[in-house]
């Protein structure tokens, strides 16, 4: 009876281990489809534009039938909120990499601005469909992606706290609005930079743009008017 117990188990453990293993190629089959789709959509959205791509210039691009794109997909806008979220999820991991061991208030603003520089250099074409056509969705706050973001604009907040805790930044500096000023500048210059195709680097008017920002929020000129009084 027990050796009969025994192999029942040891056959129930075998079917079940050949099930997952049949489960396993299915999944990561359905996997690379889903990725086929969001390379091909992520290069026709920014060759295209959003408006002018459609779902059979999709499903033609991947080799599928537009039945099949809806097994992974709702839709065209479905696809562009899914598109940047890989891309805005290693950012955030990235960041605190980046930030570990600089010191200084401004030091870590040019730092913060510089990756942001880089990382869109790296990426053109997920920073195309972030800043021409994702931030102007109505969906888009309502996205993880956007959640994402809210987290890496957060750290500008940290930044300008401590620096008015240092004295490297005006105590009277309201974050909120630093914060505001700091992403609108960088918003611009990488919407302009995208709308005139990448032809120059996003770091030629960087420098200048930081010793502005710089000039705007530094503690230095409330420590000197203090000290004539």
């Amino acid at each position: 009876m027990e050796s009969t117990s025994h192999s029942d188990k040891s056959n129930k453990i075998s079917k079940a281990n050949r099930a997952e293993e049949k489960r396993a190629p299915l999944s990561k089959k359905a996997e690379s489809t889903r990725d086929r789709i969001i390379n091909s959509a992520k290069v026709l959205f920014a060759e295209n534009g959003f408006v002018k791509t459609t779902v059979v210039d999709i499903c033609r691009k991947v080799g599928l039938s537009e039945a099949a794109l809806y097994e992974h997909f709702k839709g065209k806008e479905d696809l562009l909120l899914a598109i940047p979220d890989l891309w805005v999820s290693e950012l955030l991991k990235d960041l605190d990499d980046q930030m570990f061991g600089i010191k200084g208030a401004f030091n870590k603003l040019r730092k913060y601005i510089w990756w942001t520089y880089r990382r869109t250099e790296e990426a053109p074409v997920d920073a195309k469909i972030v800043y021409l056509f994702l931030k102007t969705s109505s969906s888009f706050m309502e996205t993880s992606v956007y959640q994402n973001v809210r987290i890496l604009y957060h750290y500008l907040i940290d930044i300008f706290e401590e620096g008015k805790q240092s004295g490297e930044m005006r105590p009277d500096l309201d974050s909120s609005v630093a914060q505001s000023i700091v992403i609108g500048t960088m918003d611009h210059m990488i919407t302009v930079w995208l709308l005139k195709n990448m032809s120059y680097s996003l770091f030629e008017k960087a420098e200048e743009t930081f010793k502005l920002l710089e000039s705007a929020f530094s503690g230095k000129g409330e420590r000197e008017v203090n000290l004539i009084k």
